[in-house]
């Protein structure tokens, strides 16, 4: 921090004070303002011989006021120290840099012209000079200060911590080739400072804010020292023509580097936030997906949209119903029903997913599942079976619980099925063929708190089940068939329900 001569003026060309004022406040709090203070009025009574106490208290109180105001104001609209977002980095220029060193300059420059320290002709622009000054010394320590905790990942990845080192050393050795050159370059002196670009674009795109911080800080007082020692490109502009300033150019580039460093790592930041976002969504999406179909369907719908029907040469296939249900619905109010209807179905979900089933939908109190699909099941019509009799096991529960009369009629049938999905909209993988819907006629049929199977369904599990013959009943468009009550497995020692004639 070494003042400049320019012009029978003093300058500062990086007021690093400020930048480390306001990341101070960012980082630990409030709490610290007396301390930087104390700090401040020492500064200005050590560095300025004779100056009254009152002005070095009206200095300090003026340097304290800057950073509270920034942290204030970048507190008001949610900043982050981690840069990561462009409001972030739009917010840091403009909050905590542009508007509390213009509030400082002005105090600042009030309070000295007052006390007599500096002439009122040269206002202005002394004015401008604490105004950029603090400007620069803000963008060149602040965000190297509130990033610098995320170089801990780094360290963490030997691979990313080589390259860091690389960079590092690249980017140092370039701004001493560039800002404090041995000798003066055959080249445009603009055009040599631009050189260090592509280095500060590497750490923006590879190492994210922290990159982008450490560039700025790095070239920037590597320049600042070369404009102090009377060297680099900033000299060689203003010696060929004198109405280019080295420092007010040098302050330029910082502010110009500072601003394009951190907002492209921001803008790479919230792009990596998206994607993240994006396959978050995506997954929801297909979890979604999932919840509605089959994993082999879901993934066929989205390779291509034909319509997929796969026929199964024999499958189980398990309708239920709640009986009574529309008279029992009447004594309850739409959110007791619907409670009620989540508690039934959300256990028998349950169910078949222990059981390998596919549950197909339910419609009002309704319940349909189906085994042996969509993967091949070698025991579907006894995972069903199960099912079945676990399903009114929990009814009777379910009736103790609530205390209410709940009983459920079950219809099972094997047989070929096709099964699919078709339409573009609100897709539902469906069953279809007679099995179906002689399925559905054992439900619609059957007795209350029994399961009704039918005869291929009985020689399916005869062997290994309890059943009682219920005899010969009408279903509508087969006729007469012969139908069975599924009391129970064989290896269970329970008494067989009685069964009521129809």
């Amino acid at each position: 921090m070494v003042p400049i001569e320019q012009q029978g003026v003093r300058v500062w060309p990086l007021w690093l004070p400020a930048g480390l004022a306001q990341a101070a406040l960012l980082l630990f709090g409030r709490r610290l303002y007396p301390g930087i203070a104390i700090g401040s009025f020492l500064f200005s009574v050590c560095q300025s011989q004779g100056i009254s106490w009152f002005l070095a208290v009206a200095i300090a109180f003026n340097n304290t006021l800057q950073p509270l105001v920034g942290a204030t104001l970048l507190k008001r609209v949610g900043f982050r120290n981690d840069l990561q977002r462009q409001q972030d980095v739009i917010a840091l220029f403009t909050l905590a840099t542009i508007l509390p060193s213009a509030l400082s300059a002005t105090l600042g420059m009030l309070t000295v012209n007052l006390g007599g320290m500096m002439d009122w002709d040269t206002f202005g622009r002394n004015w401008f000079q604490w105004w950029i000054g603090n400007i620069t010394g803000t963008l060149t320590l602040m965000p190297v200060l509130l990033t610098c905790r995320q170089w801990g990942a780094i360290a963490k990845t030997p691979r990313r911590c080589a390259e860091a080192l690389v960079w590092l050393c690249l980017l140092t050795a370039a701004s001493w080739l560039i800002f404090y050159p041995t000798s003066e370059t055959p080249f445009a002196p603009y055009s040599i400072a631009s050189l260090s670009f592509p280095l500060i674009i590497w750490g923006a795109l590879r190492f994210g804010q922290m990159g982008a911080a450490l560039s700025t800080a790095i070239l920037t007082n590597v320049a600042t020292w070369g404009v102090i020692q009377n060297k680099g490109p900033f000299i060689v502009a203003a010696r060929a023509n004198a109405a280019v300033q080295p420092v007010e150019s040098l302050q330029a580039f910082i502010c110009v580097t500072a601003l394009t460093a951190l907002t492209l790592a921001a803008v790479m930041a919230e792009r990596e936030q998206m994607k993240v976002w994006l396959e978050a969504e995506k997954e929801k999406s297909e979890q979604l997906l999932l919840n509605i179909l089959p994993l082999p369907i879901a993934n066929q719908l989205k390779q291509n949209h034909r319509t997929i029907a796969d026929s199964f040469a024999e499958a189980t296939v398990l309708f239920a119903d709640i009986v009574n249900f529309t008279k029992l619905s009447a004594t309850l109010s739409p959110h007791e029903l619907v409670a009620l209807l989540n508690e039934i179905f959300s256990a028998f979900d349950q169910m078949a997913e222990r059981h390998g089933l596919e549950k197909i939908k339910t419609i009002g109190d309704a319940y349909m599942v189906v085994g042996g699909l969509p993967f091949p099941q070698e025991n579907h019509a006894e995972a069903i079976a199960d099912m079945a009799l676990e399903m009114q096991a929990e009814m009777h529960q379910f009736s103790d619980r609530h205390q209410m009369p709940f009983s459920m009629r079950i219809g099972i049938n094997t047989g070929p099925v096709i099964a699919g999905v078709i339409g573009t909209k609100k897709f539902i993988y469906d069953l279809w063929g007679d099995t179906v819907n002689v399925a559905s006629r054992m439900e619609s049929q059957g007795i209350a708190g029994q399961i009704q199977v039918t005869e291929a369904t009985y020689k399916c599990l005869c062997d290994r089940y309890h059943f009682e013959p219920r005899g010969e009943i009408a279903i509508k468009g087969r006729g007469q068939m012969n139908t069975y009550i599924l009391a129970g497995r064989k290896s269970a020692s329970m008494p067989l329900p009685t069964v009521q004639a129809n």
